[in-house]
């Protein structure tokens, strides 16, 4: 098969082509059609297509992966991203690395997400919404085999005869950078589920039945438990390979896969609002499909070379048609929102004597997120902005620390409510006034320690305390055992959030340093930290050539020898291994920077607090949001949900 596979990959992506373009058209046509009966017949036959068109768009994609792994380089992608020499996993990998496989790739998890949701037993069984939400979830499957087939063209065949390969980018070779982005399109995928559903249930004019927003909740929180998942892993890949000891840098491809998750957590909020009062209906049908329409945005950012990235493809053939497909998908929510707005019908919300109110809790939650969005959104494209504000104050006013600032306070704020949130739980039960001032206190008590102990700044300290008071809150407040594991699920990702929080202020805190060392010779860092130059390494492993010096870090006594080195592979490229020691306070990362002409070592050295708590605070968010996709809801006193 080897030399055809360029010619049958473009034949399957054809098919699928017409597989869902025919969906499309028959979803529309049996719209038209009487009666009921022959409706359903169609109805099935484009299910019948759907279907078709995801099992083609796997066999493209293990059609795509197996020339990789074959070295098939009459392929113009695995002749760029592949080699003879590249180990099996990143040969794998390699296939949705680069820019037309992993759009591949998040075409058959598109593919596979709306297949199930439509053999899922939750769907609805009014006739005339399935087949909106066939017609609609079909063109969206139709845009991405447009993009495909006329565009991004993963089978394109090569140019020129190649006998190698030029191979995979260095920094791409590394463990997470193969999970990362399976994991993060998955994410992408489940938000197209809120997208269908809400267009679907406003053109069908079902947007005020209940069922509606049931289905909801399970595919948001999917889609947010992946995405966090997906960032995650792929902030562990630039804090280890790209040596600059960060895990977030305003990066813009990094950035980007922030705002939909941003705008999906403020979905979930407003979903949780419906529950207690119809005055979030609308704001639910406005922010649902807006996850769904960023994740392709942050495609556009990575793929259209407009803002400079170490992550990003650079100006690829498929960022125009990928343009316009995100106009037809911001025109159908344009419309939604319009037509939503006429057609949404509230009912007055029944009088609520509680002091603290979930639903504004909910309402400013929802701000909080929203703005966060907002914010970073303008931080990621500033310097396609800024132009416009020559000679203002503007642009020497809004620099990184700014962000960081703002963004610093929300997420404060959004602490804040999250314990007072549990707080409310304690007006329905005895105790009220004791158990508030105790965490009142106790976060009191946690920010004045904070303050007079390590030279912390008042923002760190007010950050600590709050937590702290929201922390015990939640595991005091009462909950009701209906509410079973989806309850403790919401519980730790709230917790998740909090040590987010504290730990994202604590790493801020860093301590640098660059220095030469010659042999034997000690430099301190800190107040405890000793790093001694004991000598110079050098191997070879699988054609790569390493070198770096052992470096000998002792604190309280205790020695650990860390080996920060280059790498120079068979082509010539040179990267930068970090070295990175992790205890429980605190990181050590030591990068090596080259040798002077005397001999002496030149090394980057970075204390970074709190590292090991952040990445545990990911985790914690990603199950806590895994387990609430399991559990149940009950309404409680007073006509108020559990706080999700």
């Amino acid at each position: 098969m080897a030399g055809y596979i360029h010619y049958l990959g473009a034949g399957l992506l054809a098919v699928n082509f017409i597989l869902c373009g025919l969906a499309v058209f028959v979803g529309i046509s049996a719209l038209k059609k009487e009666p009921q009966a022959a409706k359903k017949i169609l109805l099935l036959g484009g299910r019948r297509a759907i279907f078709s068109a995801m099992a083609i768009s796997i066999a493209s994609f293990v059609l795509l992966i197996a020339a990789f792994i074959g070295d098939d380089f009459s392929v113009a992608a695995v002749t760029q991203y592949s080699s003879t020499k590249l180990p099996f996993l990143y040969k794998l990998s390699a296939a949705w690395t680069c820019s037309a496989g992993s759009l591949l790739l998040w075409s058959v998890c598109t593919f596979i997400c709306f297949t199930m949701w439509l053999i899922s037993p939750g769907t609805s069984k009014n006739i005339r919404f399935n087949n909106i939400a066939l017609s609609v979830g079909s063109a969206v499957c139709l845009g991405f085999s447009a993009l495909l087939l006329f565009s991004a063209r993963p089978f394109a065949s090569s140019s020129a005869a190649v006998n190698n390969g030029t191979g995979l980018n260095p920094l791409l070779q590394n463990l997470w950078n193969i999970v990362h982005p399976p994991i993060l399109f998955i994410g992408y995928s489940a938000f197209l589920i809120p997208f269908v559903i809400i267009i679907t249930a406003v053109f069908a004019d079902v947007i005020n039945e209940t069922a509606i927003y049931k289905q909801l909740r399970r595919w948001l929180l999917f889609g947010i438990c992946f995405l966090t998942l997906g960032i995650a892993t792929g902030a562990r890949w630039s804090y280890i390979e790209l040596g600059w000891g960060g895990y977030w840098a305003w990066d813009p491809v990094e950035n980007m896969s922030l705002l939909p998750w941003l705008a999906a957590v403020a979905a979930l909020h407003c979903l949780t609002g419906v529950s207690i009062t119809d005055k979030f209906r609308f704001w639910a049908v406005v922010l649902m499909p807006v996850p769904f329409v960023l994740c392709l945005v942050a495609t556009f950012v990575t793929r259209s070379g407009i803002l400079q990235s170490l992550h990003s493809f650079g100006q690829s053939e498929s960022y125009p048609v990928l343009l316009v497909f995100i106009g037809c998908c911001f025109l159908a929510w344009l419309i939604c929102v319009i037509r939503s707005a006429k057609i949404i019908t509230v009912r007055p919300s029944e009088p609520n004597t509680l002091i603290l109110k979930k639903r504004n809790m909910l309402f400013w939650m929802i701000i909080i997120f929203v703005f966060t969005a907002a914010v970073i959104g303008v931080a990621t494209l500033w310097p396609i902005i800024s132009p416009a504000f020559a000679g203002s104050n503007f642009k020497t006013v809004l620099t990184r620390d700014f962000y960081d600032r703002v963004v610093s306070i929300v997420g404060i704020l959004a602490a804040f409510l999250v314990g007072l949130a549990a707080v409310a739980d304690f007006q329905r039960r005895s105790g009220f006034i004791l158990k508030s001032a105790s965490c009142c206190g106790i976060g009191l008590v946690c920010a004045y320690i904070v303050y007079k102990n390590g030279n912390n700044t008042p923002l760190l300290s007010l950050a600590c305390g709050i937590c702290t008071f929201s922390f015990f809150a939640i595991l005091i407040a009462p909950w009701d055992s209906s509410n079973g594991i989806g309850k403790i699920g919401s519980n730790i990702s709230h917790l998740g959030l909090l040590l987010l929080v504290v730990a994202a202020g604590f790493s801020s805190k860093e301590l640098t340093a660059q220095t030469q060392l010659d042999k034997g010779k000690i430099m301190i860092l800190g107040d405890k930290y000793e790093f001694v130059y004991d000598s110079f390494k050098q191997q070879s492993a699988d054609g790569i050539n390493q070198a770096g010096p052992e470096i000998i870090v002792k604190k309280d006594g205790l020695p650990k020898k860390l080996w920060p080195h280059n790498n120079v592979y068979p082509n010539g490229q040179n990267t930068s291994e970090s070295a990175v020691y992790t205890n429980l306070f605190e990181d050590v990362y030591i990068v090596f920077d080259g040798i002077t002409e005397h001999g002496s070592i030149i090394i980057d050295v970075k204390l970074k607090p709190m590292m090991l708590w952040l990445w545990i605070s990911l985790l914690l968010i990603t199950a806590g949001t895994a387990m609430a996709i399991f559990g149940g809801r009950k309404k409680s006193i007073c006509n108020e949900v559990v706080f999700e």
